[in-house]
Order: structure tokens, then C-alpha cells, then sequence
């Protein structure tokens, strides 16, 4: 959409089909809170933004002219989407030729495949979804102490667990979504593994894989930190600055972690990828053996991003979580360096700014949990408000704001910005969820002005 505060005398409006790297892109057609790039604002460097930018826009605006664009003389000319940019005159060798030889990722692949179509409602699967996500819970503590008292674990059990999971989120994803954000730090690794475990799920439900293939990948995504439980408990609760030997001691777990699965039956073996290189990354600064995380497989690469992003959005006994639109935007600024860019702009994508489960506190000062939301306008979720504008609790009233968007007079019930979990005294894990799901709807009407 158009910005009628941009000063366009320095832009020019181009197809999105002919962005080139090196351009400056100032604008897009429709919010930057409705896509991967939160920088709002940003100079194209890579294939991947390039690929992203032609799917999601149809025109962006960028620099007319200058040092963004590379110094290139005419930046608009027609290039390959897909020209190396690393190529030279020179044959390549090593991680470069490798990459050049790989298949094509599962991103650039999505569109092969059939789309999953959802055969419930938010509402309706909320209830089933969590039966199965109390029942994940017992299942993955079985587990934990498992690992800890016999160093393997049971795989059927962790497979009839996940498939659980993956029914669910095959039915409608965002309750189980939802419960990822009700977090408890004393219960970290548990919840950690699980949640993992669910975002890896309905990431691969995104990228259109078959239900079998989101079955590994919720498996890699549980697995990756089991070998967290093989540490000293004293050091995972431990509150001040690690010593040099103990941060030794903590980057040891993925290595304990692959240990436990090759002690575990046959099929555990297949998810060692993930376990042992989920904190490698591409500028080969991560551990334990400071790989190029670029040569990885594809499913340890996405582990590691959603790893990243759970740790950062739950509370820790070291650390506070930071919200999600935070943690994504953290991931934003390291794609390339430490995580895959490619799948790394399609997982921020895949959240968005407010997944379910987020607080938000709206332009008219009510609290908000955010229920649901269009993939297409994941600005504009659907919300149950829960304190008044004076921050006082009333009874629970659900808001669509893509509906009353199209009234363009309610803006004052728009999202201001992300609370933390427990921000003015709301806590996820005090909700009575059944009154989220029977709250009345506040329609266009009600929010109108008299």
C-alpha cells in the first residue's frame, strides 16, 4: 500500500520483479509487520530477500540513485534471480562448490508440494489440542527422567507423542501455537524440548511437507537439547555468570545428547544431525566442532533457528525472555552469520509479529492475547481483550482487527505494541482458557464512534 508520509522525490516504484541486490528497498506495498523484514527499510544483499520480496509484493519503492546500490550505473538492468554471488572467473572449490551442487532447499521447493488445509477452527480445535499438549507434558517428563536415570530414551513412546502433535497442528495450528507461550521457568528443559518440538511441527506444516516428514522434524526439534539432562542439575539452575569451565561443561550437551540416542533403539539414530549440530552456525563461530552450519542438512538448520527462538522468548533462571517481535527481529539480524537465511526469513514469516498467545496492550490502552490470525495479515490477528484501558480486568471480548481494519474507524483498537508474559499482572498460565473460547465478539459497531 502506498505511504502517504514517504517522501517519494527520492524513490522510484519498481515491480518487485526487478529488484536487483544492491538496491535500497524504502517501502513495500502492503506493512512491513506482514513480512520477514523488520527493519522496515533495508539494502538488498541476497538471493533469498530478492525471492521473498517477489513473492509476498507485487511493487516496492527504492533509492533512486548512490552508494546502496552498489555503485552500479544502471541498477535496474535484468540479472538472474539465481546469479552466485560469489562467482568469479575462477573455479570454485571447498563449501562454496558444495553449496552450488546441493538441491534445492525445502523453501525453494514449497511450492511443489500441496498446501495443508485446515479442518477445524481455532475454537474447536482449542480443546483437543490441549488434551494432547497436557498429555505431551507427561510424556516428555517420562522421558527426561529416562534420559537421565538410563542415558536413552523410549522412541516409540517419543513418537506416538509427536504424532499427536503433528494431528493437531494438521487440524489448525495456532492452539497449540498458543500454548507454547504459557511458560514456567522452573520447568525450562521440559518445556523447552516440547515447544521446540511444536514450532518445528507447524514450520514444516508451512513448508508443505508430507505428515510423515513433519514427524522427523518434530523429532529432531525434541531431541536437540535431551542432552541438556546429562548436566549437573546444580548447573542448569545456576543463577550467576558461568565459569570458562562450566560454559565447557554446557556446550558438551550436544555431544551428550548424540550419545544418548546412539545408546537408544535403532531409530533414534536418525535425528543425531540435529542433536549434534543445532548450535553450529554459518560463520563457523558455533560448537561443539565450529562447522560451517551451511553444509549441515536441512532439518539441523532449521533446529537451530527455532532452538534459538524458543530460548529466547521463555524466562530462564539467567535470563529474562524477551517478547516475540524481539526475538525475531534478533534472528533477522544474524541470518547469514549464524542462521541459514533462507529458512531463517521463511520462520520469520511463519510467526509473524504476533503469534498466538502473544500479549499486546492496543492504542486505546486494553490488554490483549493475541487467539489467531490470517497467514495473510498476521498484523491484524484476532485478540480477546482482558484489562480494560485502566488496566483493570473485565470479562474476556474477542476483537478481529482484520475485520474492523476494513472499517478504517476503529483505530484505537489496532496493536500498539508486545507485551512481556506477566506485563500488568496477566500471566498465560493463570488463564482459564475456556472463558477465552465462550468470550462474546465485539463487531464493527461496537467500536465505532457515535
Amino acid at each position: 500500500m502506498d505511504n502517504k508520509f514517504l517522501d517519494k522525490s527520492a524513490y522510484i516504484r519498481i515491480p518487485a520483479s526487478e529488484v536487483k541486490v544492491g538496491m535500497f528497498v524504502a517501502e513495500l506495498d502492503r506493512p512491513w509487520l506482514g513480512t520477514p523484514f523488520l527493519t522496515q527499510g533495508f539494502s538488498v544483499s541476497t538471493p533469498s530477500e530478492i525471492k521473498k520480496l517477489r513473492e509476498l509484493c507485487s511493487f516496492v519503492y527504492v533509492e533512486k540513485a548512490g552508494r546502496l546500490w552498489s555503485g552500479k550505473r544502471y541498477p535496474f538492468a535484468k540479472t538472474n534471480l539465481h546469479t552466485n554471488a560469489f562467482a568469479s572467473g575462477k573455479p570454485q572449490t571447498g563449501i562454496f562448490s558444495q553449496a552450488q551442487e546441493r538441491k534445492p532447499t525445502l523453501v525453494a521447493t514449497v511450492n511443489e508440494r500441496s498446501v495443508h488445509v485446515l479442518s477445524s477452527t481455532f475454537f474447536e480445535e482449542f480443546p483437543q489440542a490441549l488434551r494432547v499438549y497436557k498429555a505431551a507434558r507427561i510424556s516428555m517428563a517420562q522421558l527426561l527422567i529416562q534420559a537421565r536415570s538410563e542415558n536413552k530414551i523410549d522412541m516409540s513412546q517419543a513418537r506416538k507423542m509427536v504424532s499427536a502433535l503433528v494431528h493437531s497442528v494438521l487440524r489448525h495450528p495456532d492452539p497449540l501455537m498458543w500454548l507454547t507461550h504459557s511458560k514456567d521457568k522452573d520447568a525450562y528443559l521440559l518445556e523447552h524440548c516440547l515447544h521446540v518440538c511444536i514450532l518445528a511441527v507447524n514450520f514444516g506444516r508451512v513448508l508443505r511437507l508430507e505428515a510423515k516428514d513433519m514427524l522427523k522434524l518434530g523429532l529432531h526439534g525434541l531431541l536437540a537439547d535431551l542432552g541438556m539432562i546429562r548436566l549437573p542439575l546444580e548447573l542448569l539452575r545456576k543463577v550467576e555468570k558461568l565459569t570458562p569451565e562450566e560454559v565447557e561443561l554446557v556446550d558438551s550437551h550436544p555431544l551428550l545428547g548424540r550419545n544418548l540416542l546412539m545408546n537408544s533403539e535403532e531409530g533414534a539414530r536418525f535425528a543425531s544431525d540435529a542433536v549434534i549440530n543445532h548450535h553450529e552456525r554459518l560463520d563457523q563461530k558455533g560448537y561443539p566442532r565450529g562447522l560451517n552450519a551451511k553444509t549441515l542438512p536441512q532439518f539441523s538448520r532449521m533446529i537451530s533457528i527455532i532452538d534459538a527462538y524458543d530460548a529466547m522468548t521463555s524466562p530462564r533462571v539467567y535470563a529474562e525472555e524477551k517478547s516475540p517481535l524481539q526475538a525475531l527481529q534478533q534472528i533477522y539480524g544474524n541470518r547469514g552469520k549464524q542462521f541459514d537465511e533462507e529458512f531463517a526469513l521463511e520462520f520469520i514469516h511463519t510467526i509473524g509479529p504476533y503469534p498466538p498467545g502473544t500479549l499486546v496492550e492496543l492504542i486505546n490502552g486494553s490488554v490483549a492475547v493475541v487467539l489467531t490470525s490470517d497467514p495473510k495479515k498476521r498484523q491484524l490477528p484476532m485478540v480477546a481483550v482482558l484489562l480494560s484501558s485502566d488496566k483493570k480486568p473485565q470479562q474476556p471480548a474477542v476483537i478481529d482487527l482484520r475485520e474492523l481494519d476494513q472499517a478504517n474507524d476503529s483505530h484505537e483498537f489496532m496493536i500498539q505494541r508486545v507485551l512481556r508474559n506477566g506485563d500488568y499482572g496477566v500471566s498465560l498460565m493463570d488463564l482459564r482458557v475456556e472463558t477465552l473460547l465462550t468470550a462474546d465478539p465485539i463487531t464493527e459497531a461496537q467500536t465505532s464512534p457515535e
